[in-house]
């Protein structure tokens, strides 16, 4: 009876990682590669466009992978059901966006001690999204958000720690808040989604963090998954529900009164107009 309960467990196994290969394979096919350099450090990442042929500009939607997808292959991280989730969103609202898929080096880790090292991951991805925010205007500054989940979630929560004028909004999924603090952090709007059931990270620990972000006047919701493991949570955590939200959110830019992610003409002419009829 033991044998034939392995024996199915493998089977369940064989299928499971055969439907992640064929998900990963089937997405290398229109997810174009790229690769950033910085500090020595390389950085593949994937892009997908959407609803280009769209008027305005892009949203720019970043995902940080767990610790599982790292390497230099430039594929792991593809695998992902968040990603499906957050692509399929994007395509099912018909959102005029670009999804950026970076991948962390084995040797490394998103979220690191800058006193280890001379350059970190997040430094690398600080000047990555800057330079490719340069070179893309058709990106709407104000529409910058980040997601990620397990490792690449305590990642996202780095990034809104020190790059706090980045991101309208954060989506993170199963990640301890390490190195980092509330104070920093209240400046982004963050989703935090942790299992109840999850032995990796502490959803009390995410759960305190995020009600001593909004203590402190920030913008924060946190959801427990009950009965949800570790990976239950990074596979189901993003929800139409809760990207709603967190699309809903724009950064403001003082002097972009019509919001359109940049200041001309129309926004001093809008202010002109405010002024005179203040008077």
């Amino acid at each position: 009876m033991t044998k034939i309960f392995n024996v199915l467990l493998y089977f369940i196994v064989f299928l499971l990682t055969a439907v992640d290969v064929m998900a990963q394979t089937d997405k290398v096919d229109y997810y174009s590669a790229g690769y950033y350099e910085y500090g020595g450090i390389t950085l593949p990442y994937r892009q997908l466009d959407l609803h280009q042929n769209k008027d305005g500009k892009s949203i720019l939607v970043i995902q940080l992978h767990g610790g599982s997808a790292r390497g230099d292959d430039n594929e792991a991280q593809l695998a992902a059901s968040a990603v499906d989730s957050v692509e399929n969103y994007l395509n099912a609202h018909g959102m005029k966006s670009i999804f950026l898929l970076p991948q962390c080096g084995a040797d490394r880790v998103w979220n690191e001690n800058a006193s280890t090292y001379d350059v970190t991951m997040t430094m690398v991805l600080e000047h990555w999204l800057q330079d490719f925010i340069a070179s893309h205007s058709n990106v709407d500054v104000t529409r910058i958000y980040i997601t990620g989940y397990s490792a690449g979630g305590s990642g996202s929560w780095r990034m809104i720690n020190d790059y706090q004028s980045m991101f309208a909004a954060a989506g993170i999924a199963a990640a301890n808040p390490v190195m980092v603090t509330a104070e920093n952090c209240k400046n982004t709007p963050v989703y935090a989604i942790a299992g109840s059931a999850d032995r990796i990270m502490n959803a009390t620990r995410i759960e305190n963090f995020v009600n001593q972000m909004v203590a402190l006047g920030g913008k924060a919701l946190f959801d427990l998954l009950e009965g949800k493991d570790h990976f239950g949570t990074c596979d189901t955590a993003f929800t139409g529900e809760r990207l709603d939200w967190l699309f809903a959110h724009r950064r403001s830019i003082a002097g972009d009164v019509n919001h359109d992610g940049t200041i001309t003409s129309s926004d001093i002419t809008a202010i002109y107009n405010i002024l005179l009829g203040a008077e």
